[in-house]
């Protein structure tokens, strides 16, 4: 009995592992699971509804139609240095806060679990991959996987790669922050040497 049970408890983890989007989404574009979760954790603290506006580039009339929008749907937000942070409650407000700020041409925000930049909006269309549909997880992972493996394949090394996902790969501490995630998970060892991309191009 004790064995037919550990059996099944068993395949029930190796059930889990065939099925975990991490392992799914790292496998198929050759990217350590666990890089991927680390840099879910510094983006978005593994939250998909979460929409960061960058305000540094708005206008204060835009500054100021946004700020109305979020506070007569009652949708919560965080200012920080350069983003403000919108946690909405459900996946149909967060739909709602996408359409405004692609309808009224908000120059940059970030999208869901990986945060995703509209700036890819042309790249997404062609994939026939609405904005909004970034919200959905899986999604939101698979289209940030083949960023960064694009990022890898440009830059060939995983400071430059990792960083150019964030934008900019000169004085950018992004990398440090997504190793110290990497860390956290034992992924890397002191040296940092870890493989972090694997797939041959």
């Amino acid at each position: 009995m004790k064995r037919a049970v550990w059996l099944l408890l068993l395949l029930a983890v190796v059930a889990h592992a065939a099925t975990n989007m991490w392992i799914r989404t790292g496998e198929a574009y050759g990217i350590e699971p666990r890089l991927l979760y680390a840099i879910s954790k510094v983006e978005s603290g593994v939250r998909p509804l979460i929409i960061s506006v960058n305000y540094k580039k708005l206008t204060k009339p835009q500054e100021q139609k946004l700020y109305t929008m979020l506070q007569s749907r009652n949708i919560s937000y965080k200012k920080y240095s350069k983003v403000v942070e919108i946690d909405s409650k459900n996946s149909v407000t967060a739909r709602g806060v996408i359409e405004f700020l692609d309808q009224n041409s908000y120059p940059s925000f970030d999208i869901g679990l990986m945060q995703i930049n509209n700036v890819h909006k042309e790249k997404l269309a062609k994939m026939k991959i609405p904005l909004y549909a970034l919200l959905n997880e899986n999604t939101n992972l698979s289209v940030a996987a083949d960023i960064l493996w694009e990022c890898y394949k440009k830059h060939r090394s995983n400071d430059r790669a990792i960083n150019a996902y964030n934008g900019a790969i000169v004085g950018n501490s992004y990398y440090t922050k997504v190793s110290a995630e990497l860390r956290k998970l034992l992924l890397l060892h002191e040296n940092g040497s870890k493989r972090l991309f694997y797939r041959v191009i």
